[in-house]
């Protein structure tokens, strides 16, 4: 590692499930063969940082102390051994959920990585970016370019990237009917890019402001959720694809009384407990249902590529780093309508 770097960088440590945040001064790490080391600029704080810091994720006792988040962008300041075709000294690059993967697997060949029995996750296996630096595998090393700003661009890493990932897999045409569950962060980006890959898109969630926010990006149908609210987009149009970042199992009564023929509904949101689905019902109906979670390194590449082109208006609300635990408290009330991301210069 360079002479010019720091020996210590402060980091937020969850030290235990179920416990706050404690900002602690920690050894910054020291890259390893085929990783890199990035000095952060930004990192988004995301739902899922909240479930692994309330305990909900069921991580062994061994992962912890454990350092959170994973929608980092930062600069590559130190190449560790045997990086081959490391991204150079300066270079902006997404710190995002997958850190690694065996690169050998079926679904590792065929461009379905985040699928690989042996995936590593950025805060969850692997230290997270809720730090001054982190590192990053070569081989996952997914360039921003420089037309994304990194407060902007910070949340992309994982909400925009797994709107876009579902999306894709799902089958839209101009003019398909898009039903989104939930009009947090996640769904705002999955508003976006529905209107751009010319859908009408229908939105359903319980917060009247979110429902503003949703209808100002192009919603066209926007429902409170509530008994009716599956019969009312039947009424509307029907969905023909839903996707669900609603974390509750209670949506599925309302997918089933949303959906035309030939839908294709996309789980997205983490929800344990089971759902009554019905054979009968995929059987007459001719449906699918599939799950989908983050996205892939080609993925993220091409949505980078598609966001630096059509800069995407979801609100990011800039925190200084010593806000973070506080940000989790925010997701976890409900109060936040966008996206937070941590600024480390502020």
């Amino acid at each position: 590692m360079s002479d010019t770097l720091p020996l210590t960088m402060k980091a937020a440590i969850c030290p235990a499930p179920g416990a706050p945040l404690e900002m602690r001064e920690v050894a910054v790490p020291t890259p390893g063969p085929g990783q890199v080391l990035v000095k952060l600029e930004t990192c988004g704080v995301c739902h899922s940082d909240l479930h692994l810091r309330e305990g909900q994720e069921d991580l062994p006792p061994s992962f912890y102390p454990l350092i959170l988040g994973h929608e980092g962008i930062g600069r590559v300041v130190a190449h560790g051994p045997n990086v081959g075709r490391a991204p150079a000294i300066g270079t902006r690059i997404g710190l995002p959920w997958i850190f690694d993967t065996c690169l050998a697997c079926k679904p590792c060949r065929t461009g379905h990585e985040v699928l690989c029995p042996e995936n590593t996750a950025r805060g969850v296996q692997k230290h997270g970016a809720f730090a001054e630096y982190a590192l990053c595998s070569a081989d996952f090393a997914i360039e921003i370019p420089e037309a994304i700003d990194p407060l902007k661009g910070a949340p992309l890493l994982c909400a925009g990237l797994t709107a876009w990932s579902a999306l894709r897999k799902a089958r839209i045409e101009a003019g398909s009917n898009v039903l989104i569950l939930g009009a947090g962060g996640l769904g705002q980006y999955a508003i976006l890019i529905a209107k751009a890959r010319g859908a009408r898109v229908m939105v359903i969630d319980r917060d009247p402001a979110k429902l503003k926010t949703a209808r100002g990006l192009g919603a066209e149908v926007t429902i409170e959720a509530g008994d009716d609210a599956g019969a009312q987009i039947k009424e509307a149009g029907g969905a023909d694809v839903v996707l669900n970042f609603a974390p509750s199992p209670a949506v599925w009564d309302t997918v089933e009384a949303a959906v035309n023929p030939m839908a294709d509904i996309v789980a997205i949101a983490m929800v344990h407990e089971p759902v009554p689905l019905s054979m009968m019902w995929l059987l007459d109906g001719g449906h699918r249902v599939f799950g989908s979670s983050v996205g892939s390194r080609q993925e993220l590449a091409d949505f980078l590529g598609f966001a630096a082109a059509h800069p995407l208006p979801v609100d990011v609300e800039a925190i200084s780093f010593g806000e973070v635990d506080a940000a989790l408290d925010r997701l976890k009330s409900g109060e936040v309508t966008g996206r937070l991301c941590i600024d480390f210069a502020k």
